[in-house]
C-alpha cells in the first residue's frame, strides 16, 4: 500500500476516534474550511457547508446516545488531491456502509464528505478470507 493511501487511511481512523471520543475540537479540526463540505448521518437529508456540517456532528457527539462506532474494512483510494475511503461502520445493531471523502488542504488530508447507510439484509459483500491469498 502506498504511502499516500496510509495518510488517507489514517485521517480516516483519526475522524472515527473523534468520534468515539466525542472530541468536537478533533472533528472540527479534521474537516476542510476552504473546500465545500457536506455530510449525510443515517436517516437524515443532505447537510451542505461547513456550519450545518459542525453543527451535527455538535449535536451528535453531544448527546448522550451517541453510538460507539467501529470502522471495519477500511479501504482508501487516492485520486491526485483527492481521496475516499469504502468501510463497514459497525455498531450494537449491526453494520452501515459508508464512504469518507477527503482533500488535501495545507498540506494535510481534510475530510468534505460523509456518508453513511444501511445495509440491506443480504447485501453485505463477503468477509475477505483469512491469511495470505494466491
Amino acid at each position: 500500500m502506498a504511502g499516500s493511501d496510509l495518510d488517507v487511511l489514517e485521517a480516516n481512523a483519526t475522524f472515527y476516534r473523534a468520534f468515539n471520543e466525542r472530541d468536537v475540537g478533533a472533528m472540527e479540526q479534521l474537516w476542510a474550511v476552504r473546500h465545500p463540505v457536506a455530510c449525510i448521518h443515517p436517516g437524515w437529508d443532505v447537510l451542505d457547508g461547513r456550519e450545518e456540517v459542525m453543527r451535527s456532528w455538535r449535536g451528535v457527539l453531544g448527546s448522550g446516545g451517541s453510538p460507539e462506532v467501529g470502522c471495519t474494512r477500511a479501504e482508501a483510494r487516492v485520486l491526485g488531491e483527492v481521496a475516499y475511503v469504502t468501510c463497514h461502520e459497525v455498531l450494537r445493531g449491526g453494520r452501515l456502509a459508508c464512504t469518507n471523502l477527503f482533500v488535501r488542504e495545507d498540506g494535510a488530508w481534510r475530510l468534505v464528505h460523509h456518508q453513511s447507510t444501511p445495509i440491506a439484509p443480504g447485501q453485505s459483500r463477503p468477509e475477505p478470507s483469512p491469511g495470505p491469498s494466491n
